[in-house]
């Protein structure tokens, strides 16, 4: 089917290209039949003009292949340049074959060959610069449809990573409102109930606030980073009373960063992946340090905790959870950089998890 298709391309194109050449030739074979106020027939008239449209039309498919051969990669000045050597040439080959032709034709042998050549070299001249013209010009088009069909690919690239990048916060958030979360927050503010009804009902509210923001960051790619901290300190609140004492939290972030814009759901999985796998680990518990602050054009995010640190032959790819593998992965996406996200073990014992975000 494909061969087929190519011939009946070919043969279409061949039609079009002797009506189109049939057209220029009856054209100004109308000039010299009017001019002549009908001395020369029509049929004349054809004689004279038919070998010179016939001759460029059998060329052309030649000039527009040298064309696309030698000057598609060129600038278009330089482009522009090529065609004046190839215009002499082309066109004295024009000539040329007309004048070869012309036996043929029955024509006789023109008196002087000089002559017959400037007769006719600076009009053919002209239509070579047509022709060029033309090629040239269907060659950029067909770049800008190139460029059109490029942007529209990435426009769906880019629709992609969109569609991507709410699957990854879904995911995010699924991961960060586990199950066992909600479960272990439900047991401490039932333990409070009695004990402490006052706290059960404070962090019952911290509970409802933290769950409000998961379902409003979820809607969104980016929040402030005072976001971020408000939605991390009603999250830091709960866990200090379920570890009841054991837990010490520092977060240290310059006033002037409160609304800049940082991924949502970036620290709080950071902190409760060091509580849950650092601090919890150790019946003492242990203290999780979190900073901000801006260095140039970087906004560096540290969260350091003092737990067990990480085990031998730990990984990221194979050992990260679905947390951390969530964040490198959406920072990844947002960012187009791999080098973002980093996790160090301390050598005084825990981890150390460093983001450096362009502002």
């Amino acid at each position: 089917m494909g061969g087929e298709a190519r011939i009946a391309r070919v043969i279409r194109i061949t039609l079009w290209s002797i009506l189109l050449w049939s057209a220029l030739s009856v054209f100004f074979a109308s000039q010299i039949v009017f001019l002549s106020r009908g001395r020369v027939s029509w049929g004349g008239a054809l004689f004279l003009t038919t070998p010179r449209w016939y001759v460029w039309g059998l060329l052309t498919p030649a000039i527009l292949w040298t064309d696309r051969r030698l000057g598609a990669r060129l600038t278009m000045k330089a482009r522009v340049m090529l065609h004046v050597p190839l215009a002499f040439a082309w066109t004295a080959l024009s000539i040329i074959i007309r004048l070869l032709t012309r036996p043929l034709r029955g024509s006789p042998a023109p008196a002087s060959i000089t002559d017959f050549f400037l007769e006719r070299f600076y009009w053919d001249l002209l239509i070579y610069g047509v022709i060029a013209g033309i090629s040239i010009s269907r060659d950029y088009a067909a770049q800008v449809r190139e460029r059109d069909r490029d942007a529209h690919a990435r426009a769906l690239e880019t629709a992609d990573l969109e569609r991507r990048l709410v699957e990854a916060r879904l995911q995010s958030l699924r991961a960060q409102l586990q199950p066992h979360f909600l479960f272990n927050a439900l047991n401490t503010i039932s333990a409070f109930t009695e004990t402490n009804p006052r706290a059960a009902r404070r962090l019952m509210s911290q509970l409802g606030d933290l769950l409000r923001a998961s379902l409003s960051h979820a809607q969104r790619p980016f929040v402030t980073l005072g976001e971020e901290l408000t939605f991390l300190d009603d999250y830091i609140q709960i866990e200090s009373a379920r570890f009841e004492g054991r837990l010490a939290v520092a977060v240290r972030v310059d006033d002037d960063l409160l609304d800049v814009q940082v991924p949502g759901f970036l620290i709080q999985p950071l902190v409760e992946n060091a509580i849950r796998h650092g601090v919890a680990a150790r019946l003492s518990g242990g203290r999780v340090d979190v900073t901000v602050q801006r260095e140039g054009s970087l906004l560096k995010v540290r969260v350091l905790d003092d737990g067990v640190g990480l085990p031998p032959g730990w990984q990221p790819g194979k050992n990260g959870g679905v947390g951390l593998s969530n964040i490198a992965s959406r920072l990844e996406h947002l960012y187009g950089r791999s080098d973002i996200f980093r996790l160090i073990s301390r050598p005084t014992g825990g981890v150390e998890v460093q983001l450096d975000l362009p502002l």
